[in-house]
């Protein structure tokens, strides 16, 4: 008798937690990629999946920006529609991870510029082997840009990481 008791409220344990779980999973929702949501560009930009070495630890490239030409249009911007006018917010948080390549040749420092509706967010320069993680409150924003201004020629600034998270849907909580 006690043998069945213990398997029951083993039972009741594992279905409480189990039901715990599959709320918390249902809460989480996935990340976005900023370069899936609508994006005009200026400049030589590409998707990538080459793994490269930024400050000697390995990352897998998922987009990049380099000058193609000196004088031919030295800035470099993506602009990404992230809200359209008049629908809800439904991203909360923006993660960029980039960096300059170990192996790319030495020179002047790049600098990456990240603008959230126009204004400027935060500003990053960047010299060979140098990585940055920008994380920014996009909940109240339509657009975002990322500008790297008057490029040296040949230099490729690498993303690694562009993601939007999601505004949590927790039961019970308001957005």
């Amino acid at each position: 008798m006690k043998f069945i008791r213990k398997v029951a409220a083993i039972g009741t344990i594992c279905l409480v937690f189990a039901g715990s779980a599959w709320q918390v999973a249902q809460g989480q929702q996935r990340t976005t990629s900023l370069f899936s949501t609508g994006c005009v560009r200026r400049g030589y930009m590409d998707t990538s999946q080459e793994d490269i070495s930024i400050g000697r630890q390995v990352f897998t490239e998922i987009f990049y920006f380099r000058s193609n030409a000196v004088g031919a249009n030295p800035d470099l911007l993506l602009t990404c529609r992230i809200r359209p006018a008049g629908s809800q917010p439904r991203f909360k948080t923006l993660r960029l991870a980039f960096g300059i390549a170990d192996d790319e040749r030495a020179g002047k420092p790049a600098t990456v510029n990240v603008y959230l509706d126009g204004n400027m967010a935060t500003s990053r320069t960047l010299s060979v082997g140098e990585k940055s993680l920008v994380i920014l409150d996009v909940s109240r924003v339509s657009s975002v840009a990322i500008e790297i201004p008057q490029s040296e020629f040949g230099r490729r600034v690498s993303f690694v990481q562009a993601l939007l998270e999601p505004i949590s849907s927790s039961p019970g909580r308001r957005q």
